[in-house]
């Protein structure tokens, strides 16, 4: 096994692990605010998302200023389409952080388990219309994602949970008197979807492995997935179905072990997700080459800005000492292959991680001279 850092720089996507990192701290401090561990305001709890959408929002400004001083050439299209995505990003980012702050003050002037007085408070219906308008807008985004071969995982997420969000608000004004299992269905049927994917790739990595017609990086590649896949899909099914049983268990007023059961425990299954998404983000390519007007990739234009980094960004690392080397072969030059140059001989191939190999070099010559008669 390989750790490459050059890869790690090239493949490294820095606007998803904001994003993750900014989720699993909130779910953090939300987790151990509902808890009553700590006593802190929500506008202390919801600071890593506005902080996200800070650098986010600010990214935009500084990239509409650099095109606009120096805009792209008529024939660069890919910039123009990097440039609309980052102006529509930016849009959502301000929904979102629009819904943030109707929540934020929701949650600060009534407890989240009292019941809310219609005449006075904001309902949550209210509350959701801004993360209504993302969810609508995120399903144009999708389709125009599709035709300029943009990803739209952001929008997607959007997308497929609009009803639950719907859902979600009824419950939270008290419309609907449904339990928790039923608000919860649109998340369990995808749930129940990914699950299939995830067994799929399980199957397709367990066909590769032994697979003799496809590299041995392609072979890790398909088991890496879905092993990523596994540690994300299987751990946001236990946080719902314990969420759901606190939830319910809190609503019926039952004193049973779901009941007691802290919420920084219950949410200890989605931090496994969310620290695996990090993970993933590390080796996911993309990103808009737009944002804070770099016009390139944020480790490229990272590597230049601190030129003394670009020491360690052909460092590679192997784990394991096998006898095949799977690894590429870099040549090195050793002061004994000068001498063998002199003296009749001897080249020297190193590989990666192995000691070096002496190969005495021998002129060809036919074992047995076989004479042709006149």
């Amino acid at each position: 096994m390989e750790l490459s850092l050059r890869a790690v720089f090239q493949d490294f996507n820095a606007s998803k692990f904001v994003v993750y990192l900014s989720v699993l701290v909130f779910t953090i401090l939300f987790a151990l605010r509902l808890d009553g561990t700590i006593t802190v305001s929500y506008i202390f709890v919801f600071l890593p998302l506005w902080l996200w959408k800070l650098v986010a929002l600010s990214g935009s400004l500084v990239g509409c200023v650099s095109h606009c001083k120096y805009p792209p050439a008529r024939n660069d299209i890919s910039s123009e389409v990097d440039f609309r995505a980052m102006i529509l990003s930016a849009g959502e980012h301000m929904l979102l952080l629009t819904f943030e702050l109707l929540a934020c003050y929701k949650l600060e002037i009534e407890p989240i388990q009292a019941l809310p007085d219609h005449q006075t408070q904001p309902m949550w219906i209210i509350v959701f219309v801004p993360l209504f308008f993302e969810c609508t807008i995120s399903i144009v985004i999708c389709i125009w994602s599709v035709r300029q071969d943009k990803s739209f995982e952001f929008e997607l997420f959007f997308s497929v949970n609009v009803l639950q969000f719907v859902f979600l608000a009824l419950k939270l004004d008290k419309i609907v008197d449904w339990n928790w299992a039923i608000v919860f269905i649109p998340l369990w049927i995808l749930i129940c979807l990914s699950l299939i994917g995830v067994l799929y790739a399980i199957i397709l990595a367990v066909l590769l492995i032994r697979s003799i017609e496809l590299l041995p990086e392609h072979r890790r590649q398909h088991v890496y997935s879905a092993v990523g896949y596994t540690f994300l899909v299987v751990p946001i099914l236990i946080f719902l179905v314990l969420i759901t049983g606190k939830l319910d268990s809190i609503e019926q007023n039952r004193m049973d072990d779901a009941a007691k059961m802290p919420f920084a425990v219950v949410c200890t299954p989605l931090y496994v997700s969310l620290l695996c998404l990090m993970l993933m983000a590390i080796g996911a390519k993309g990103g808009n080459s737009w944002w804070f007007g770099m016009r390139r990739d944020f480790c490229v234009f990272l590597l230049d800005a601190c030129p003394c980094l670009q020491e360690y960004g052909n460092v590679s690392y192997k784990f394991g000492g096998s006898g095949r080397s799977e690894s590429r072969r870099v040549p090195q030059r050793d002061p004994d292959e000068e001498d063998g140059a002199h003296s009749g001989g001897r080249a020297l191939n190193a590989v990666a991680g192995n000691a070096p190999v002496r190969h005495d070099m021998r002129p060809i010559i036919p074992a047995l001279t076989i004479e042709c008669p006149d």
